[in-house]
C-alpha cells in the first residue's frame, strides 16, 4: 500500500529475488505467491512506477506465509524498471541516459481520447503539438528537435514490443488539384489515434540516441514505448468508466463591424479594401459567419475491462467506444476497440504472453485548411457582408458574389468526406529460462491497417471559379461535381529474438550480456480513383464525365539487424554499458544498406557509495547520480522503397503508349542519414525524497542529410536527391518534482518540466525555399533553424520604427540582394529603392517550452492542474492577412471607418512580414476534479470526476490559437495558419466504478 495515504496499490510487482517466481497485486493491493519449491530465507522485492522499491526478507515455513509492505513515493523513480528495447529491463539507477516514464492514470486525467495529446507536457525533451482541432486531428511529436529534412521526424512507436504504424496517409482530400496542388505537408489523422488511452499502463520515452541506439536504423527521431495493461492474480476486477464531453470554440476572431464598404453595392464591387480607386462608400449589413460554421459539440467515451488471474494464467480484456463530434458542423470521429492480453506460465522455465487489439474507426470530415473551400477558408476569403442563405426561386443557394467562390453553406451542408479504418495489432512473446542466469525471448508482432475514404463535391447551381473549388484552372468550369475513392493497406511484421545472461563475477561485480536479432517487414498499397463532372445526386466516380489521373502506389521493404550489449555493475553504484548494432535495409543500394551503430554509457550513483552514506549529507541529500552517454542511430527508412531507381510512368502520346520519367533524378549511391549524440546529466533528490531534480544536456548531429538539390534543365531533370550537409540540435532539459505537503489527509505534488532546444542547418549549400499553399516562404539556410520564414520585410528608420510614406503607410524594404546578404538603398527623398529585399522574418521553432503541474489530494478529493507554455515562436498567420484583404477583418474596419489611411492594407498586403504573428502562449492544458466515494453497495470503488482541456490561453495571437499547423505532421512546414480548425475548449463529466 501507499505508506502516506494508506491506500492499496494495484499492479505492484512482487518478485522473489534470484528466482522466476513473481506476480503483481490486485485492485485491493493483495497478492499470492506459490513458494512450494522454495524454503529458508527469501528476499521479496516490491516495485511500482513512481515508488521506491522495497526488499523484505522472510523465513518461509510450511503452509501460508504473510508479508506486508508499504511503498513510499520516489520523485526521481530511480528504482523503476525501464525497458530499452532489449529482452530484459533495467532500473533507472543503471541508465546512463535519460528516459522518462508516464503512468497510464496520468494520461486519462484530461480525458482527451488521444494518446499523443494526453502525453502533451508530461515528458522532458518532447514538443508535442496538436496541428488541428478536428476530432481526429493530427499531432506532431518532436524529441529533441527535428532529425531529418527529407523524411519524418516522428519517433518510432512500439506497443507491447511491436513496432506500429503511425503514418499519416490521406484517403480523403486526395487529388492534387483538389487541395491546391502545392506542397502542403502531411495532413490528416496519424494512426496512433487508434490506440485507446484507457488501455495503457505506462509510456516510456527514449529521447536520446544512446537510449534509442539499441533500435539502430529506425531510432533517429527517438522512441516512444507504450505498454498496455495486463492481468494480475486474484479475483476478476471489472472496471467501467463513462464520460460525456462538450466542446466549443474557445475564442472567436474579431470581424469587421463597419456599417459601410468602399464602392457600390455588394453585387457590383469586390475586394473593396484592396481596390484603392474606390473612394466612396455604400451601406452594408455585416455578418459573423463563425456563428454558422461552429457549434457546441458533444462526445462520449465508454470503457469496460475485466482483469484477473488464477494459478499460472493472467488476463486482461477490454472494450471501448469513443465518439466525438467536431466543433465544425457535420464533422465527427468514432472509434470502437477490443483488446485482450494473456500471460501464461507453462512451466517454471517457460512462459508466453499474447495480445490482440482490433480497432474500427470512422470519421466524417471536411476539406482541410489547404483548400479555399475548407470551412474556415470559405469564410476567410469573402467579405462578411453577404447573406449566405439567399436562395433563388427554385430554393437553390446563390453564390456569394465574389469571384465565383464557393458559398460556405455549400461546404458545410453538401461536401461529404468519409474515412473508415480497420486495424489489427497482434503480438506473441515466448520467454524461456533454460538454465540459471539465462533468459531467451522471442517476439512476433503484426500490425495491419486498412483505410478507405471517399470524397464528394456536388454540382453547384451557381457558377464557381475552378481555381477555388478544386481541379485547377485548366479544367472546364462547366464540369461541376467531383468524386473520389481511395484505399490504403499497410502491413508491418516484426520479429525479435533476444538472449540475456546474468553472471556474478565477484562479490562486488556483476555482468549482464545481451545478444539479439530482429527482422522487420513492411508492405503498403495505395489506390485512388477520381473524376469530375457529375449529374445531380450521383456520387460515384465511374459516373463522372471526366476521369482524372488516379494513383496506384506500392511499397515493400525490409530491415534486419543484430546487436550485442554488455552491462557491468559495481557495488550497486557504478554502472557501465556498451553496445554495437548492425542493420541492413533493402531501401538503399548494396554499398550503403549495411550500417553499424555503437553506444556507450555510464552512471555513477555517489549517494549509494559507502563514503556518502557515512557523511552528514546523506541525512538530507538522498540521491546524487551523474551520468553520461554517447550513441549512434540511423535512418534506413529515410527514402521510399524504390527511390534509388529512376521510375517511369506511362501516358498516351499521339494515340500510343509512352513512358515518362519523374522530374527527380534517382541516386543509386545515396546514403542513409546518421545521428550521433552526446548526453550528460544528473539526478538528485533531497529531504527524504520530497524534492527531486533531473538535468540533461545534449548535443546531437545528423549527418548525410537527404536534401533535393536543383539540377540544370539540360539534364532532363529538375532535382537530384543527395546527401548534403548536416543539422545540429543542442539543448537542455530540466525536470523538478516536489511533494511540499504529504500526510494522511492531504497531499500536494508538483512538477516543472523545462525544455530548450537550438536547431540549425550546417553546410546545406545556401538557400532553399519551399512552396506552400498559404504562400509561407519556408526555407533551409546555412546557420539557421530548419523551416524559418524567409521573406520580404518592412523598411525601418535608424531607431527601429517603421518607415512611412507621406500618407502614413509602411513601406517595403528595397535594395540590392546577393544570396542571403542584402544592402538597403534609399533615394534622394530617403525612400526605399531597388528590388524588394528578403531575410529571415520569423522562426516557428520555440525558444523553450515549459510545463507546470500540480496535484492536490485531500482525503478522497483530488485536483489536477497542468499549464503548458511555449515561448519564442512565430506563426505564419495567412488567415489574418486574408481577412483584412477581403474586408472582413478588424484592420479593414479601421480603414473603412477612416481611422487609418486609405490604401493602408493595399500598401502592406504584399509585405510578407505582415503575416508573421506572435505564437507565444500559456495554456491551461488540463484541469480535473475527482472524488472517490470508495465502496458503494456492490461497487468496490466508485469515482466521479469533472475535467477540462484547453480552457484558456494567455497569448497575443491574432488568430484562433497559436498552437496550429496547416502543414500537418510535416517536418519542415511548421507554424502555418491557413484554414486549420482551432483546438476546441472541452468540458467532461465522468464516472468510474470497479466491481
Amino acid at each position: 500500500m501507499d505508506e502516506a495515504s494508506q491506500q492499496p496499490l494495484a499492479g505492484v510487482s512482487v518478485k522473489i529475488r534470484n528466482s522466476t517466481v513473481g506476480t503483481s497485486t490486485d485492485a485491493e493491493g493483495k497478492y499470492s505467491l506459490n513458494v512450494d519449491n522454495l524454503n529458508g530465507q527469501q528476499s521479496i522485492v516490491f516495485s511500482y512506477t513512481g515508488y521506491k522499491s522495497e526488499t523484505k526478507t522472510i523465513a518461509l515455513k510450511t503452509g501460508k506465509n504473510l508479508l506486508n509492505c508499504g511503498l513510499s513515493s520516489d520523485l526521481v523513480g530511480l528504482d523503476e524498471v525501464i525497458i530499452t528495447g532489449t529482452s530484459a529491463g533495467t532500473t533507472r539507477k543503471q541508465l546512463g541516459s535519460y528516459i522518462s516514464s508516464v503512468k497510464g492514470d496520468d494520461l486519462t486525467k484530461g480525458r482527451s481520447g488521444n494518446v499523443l495529446s494526453s502525453l502533451q507536457g508530461k515528458t522532458a525533451g518532447a514538443q508535442i503539438s496538436q496541428n488541428s482541432g478536428d476530432p481526429a486531428g493530427g499531432i506532431s511529436v518532436r524529441l529533441r528537435g527535428i532529425s531529418s529534412v527529407n523524411s519524418s521526424s516522428e519517433p518510432l512507436y512500439i506497443v507491447d514490443g511491436i513496432i506500429v504504424n503511425n503514418n499519416t496517409t490521406r484517403v480523403t482530400n486526395t487529388q492534387t488539384g483538389y487541395d491546391g496542388g502545392n506542397f502542403v505537408g502531411t495532413i490528416g489523422q496519424n494512426r496512433l489515434v487508434d490506440i485507446n488511452p484507457a488501455d495503457i499502463e505506462r509510456i516510456e520515452v527514449l529521447n536520446g540516441a544512446a537510449a534509442a541506439a539499441i533500435y539502430g536504423s529506425r531510432a533517429n527521431a527517438g522512441v516512444v514505448q507504450i505498454f498496455t495493461k495486463r492481468g494480475s492474480l486474484g479475483k476478476p476486477v471489472v472496471t467501467f468508466s463513462s464520460s460525456y464531453s462538450n466542446s466549443n470554440l474557445r475564442k472567436k476572431v474579431p470581424v469587421n463591424q463597419s456599417p459601410v464598404k468602399f464602392g457600390g453595392s455588394v453585387d457590383t464591387e469586390t475586394q473593396d479594401v484592396l481596390n484603392t480607386a474606390l473612394i466612396t462608400t455604400s451601406p452594408v449589413n455585416r455578418y459573423d459567419y463563425q456563428d454558422y460554421i461552429f457549434r457546441n459539440a458533444s462526445g462520449t467515451d465508454n470503457n469496460l475491462s475485466v482483469a484477473g488471474g488464477k494459478d499460472d494464467t493472467k488476463y486482461y480484456v477490454s472494450a471501448s467506444y469513443f465518439n466525438n463530434q467536431g466543433i465544425v458542423k457535420n464533422t465527427n470521429f468514432r472509434r470502437f476497440s477490443l483488446r485482450t492480453n494473456i500471460d501464461q506460465k507453462l512451466a517454471d522455465w517457460i512462459s508466453f504472453s499474447a495480445g490482440l487489439n482490433y480497432i474500427n474507426s470512422g470519421a466524417d470530415e471536411k476539406p482541410d485548411g489547404n483548400s479555399f473551400y475548407s470551412p474556415l477558408n470559405s469564410i476567410n476569403i469573402i467579405a462578411n457582408y453577404h447573406d449566405l442563405f439567399t436562395r433563388d426561386v427554385d430554393g437553390n443557394l446563390k453564390s456569394v458574389g465574389e469571384r465565383g467562390r464557393v458559398n460556405p453553406v455549400s461546404v458545410i451542408e453538401d461536401i461529404k468526406q468519409r474515412q473508415e479504418v480497420n486495424r489489427i495489432l497482434g503480438n506473441l512473446n515466448l520467454k524461456l529460462t533454460p538454465v540459471e542466469g539465462l533468459s531467451i525471448d522471442y517476439t512476433l508482432g503484426v500490425d495491419h491497417t486498412g483505410q478507405n475514404g471517399k470524397t464528394y463535391i456536388p454540382p453547384y447551381t451557381y457558377n464557381v471559379n475552378p481555381d477555388y473549388w478544386g481541379g485547377g484552372s485548366n479544367l472546364n468550369p462547366t464540369q461541376n461535381g467531383y468524386a473520389s475513392v481511395a484505399s490504403n493497406s499497410a502491413l508491418l511484421i516484426n520479429q525479435e529474438l533476444n538472449a540475456t545472461y546474468n553472471a556474478t563475477l565477484s562479490d562486488v561485480l556483476t555482468s549482464t550480456s545481451q545478444l539479439g536479432f530482429s527482422y522487420q517487414y513492411e508492405k503498403s498499397n495505395y489506390n485512388m480513383l477520381n473524376g469530375r463532372g457529375l449529374a445531380p445526386f450521383i456520387e460515384t466516380v465511374n459516373a463522372a464525365s471526366t476521369i482524372l489521373p488516379g494513383m496506384d502506389i506500392r511499397s515493400e521493404y525490409s530491415v534486419s539487424g543484430a546487436y550485442f550489449q554488455q552491462n557491468f555493475k559495481y557495488k550497486d553504484h557504478l554502472f557501465l554499458t556498451g553496445a554495437v548494432r548492425v542493420d541492413e535495409s533493402s531501401v538503399f543500394g548494396e554499398d550503403n544498406r549495411r550500417q553499424v551503430y555503437i553506444k556507450g554509457s555510464g552512471s555513477y550513483v555517489l549517494s549509494s557509495a559507502d563514503y556518502w552514506k557515512n557523511t552528514s549529507l546523506s541525512n538530507w541529500w538522498n540521491l546524487f547520480k551523474l551520468r553520461a552517454a554517447y550513441g549512434q542511430s540511423g535512418n534506413l527508412t529515410g527514402i521510399g522503397a524504390y527511390d534509388r531507381y529512376n521510375a517511369y510512368s506511362s501516358q498516351t502520346f499521339l494515340s500510343r503508349v509512352s513512358l515518362f520519367s519523374s522530374a527527380t533524378l534517382a541516386n543509386e549511391n545515396i546514403k542513409p542519414e546518421r545521428q550521433a549524440e552526446l548526453e550528460l546529466g544528473a539526478d538528485l533528490s533531497f529531504f527524504n525524497n520530497r524534492l527531486g531534480a533531473s538535468f540533461n544536456w545534449y548535443n546531437k548531429k545528423v549527418t548525410d542529410l537527404l536534401i533535393s538539390r536543383v539540377e540544370a534543365p539540360t539534364t532532363g531533370f529538375s532535382s537530384f536527391l543527395d546527401n548534403v550537409g548536416s543539422l545540429q540540435n543542442r539543448g537542455i532539459e530540466l525536470v523538478l518534482n516536489g511533494a511540499p505537503i504529504k500526510n494522511t489527509n492531504f497531499e500536494w505534488n508538483t512538477s516543472v518540466i523545462y525544455n530548450r532546444n537550438r536547431n540549425k542547418a550546417l553546410d546545406v549549400g545556401g538557400l532553399r525555399l519551399f512552396s506552400t499553399n498559404p504562400g509561407a516562404p519556408v526555407a533551409i539556410i546555412d546557420g539557421q533553424p530548419i523551416g524559418v520564414f524567409y521573406g520580404t520585410f518592412f523598411a525601418r528608420n535608424p531607431d527601429g520604427s517603421l518607415l512611412l510614406n507621406d500618407k502614413g503607410i509602411p513601406l517595403i524594404e528595397r535594395g540590392i540582394q546577393n544570396g542571403t546578404e542584402y544592402t538597403p538603398q534609399r533615394d534622394a527623398n530617403g525612400l526605399p529603392m531597388g528590388t524588394p529585399l528578403r531575410r529571415v522574418i520569423g522562426d516557428p521553432n520555440p525558444d523553450y517550452t515549459l510545463t507546470f503541474v500540480n496535484d492536490f489530494t485531500y482525503k478522497k478529493l483530488s485536483l489536477h492542474m497542468q499549464f503548458d507554455a511555449v515561448q519564442g515562436v512565430d506563426v505564419w498567420n495567412a488567415d489574418w492577412r486574408t481577412r483584412q484583404g477581403v474586408g472582413s477583418g478588424e484592420i479593414a474596419e479601421q480603414e473603412q471607418m477612416g481611422e487609418i489611411p486609405r490604401g493602408y492594407i493595399a500598401g502592406v498586403y504584399a509585405v510578407e512580414e505582415w503575416r508573421i504573428d506572435n505564437g507565444n502562449y500559456i495554456k491551461l492544458r488540463e484541469i480535473s476534479l475527482s472524488y472517490n466515494l470508495g465502496k458503494v453497495k456492490f461497487f468496490k470503488d466508485f469515482t466521479i470526476s469533472a475535467s477540462g482541456r484547453n480552457l484558456f490561453s494567455i497569448d497575443k495571437y491574432k488568430g484562433y490559437d497559436p498552437e496550429v499547423n496547416a502543414g500537418g505532421q510535416s517536418t519542415i512546414l511548421r507554424g502555418i495558419d491557413f484554414g486549420a480548425i482551432p483546438i476546441p475548449r472541452t468540458f467532461t463529466l465522468g464516472v468510474q466504478v470497479k466491481l
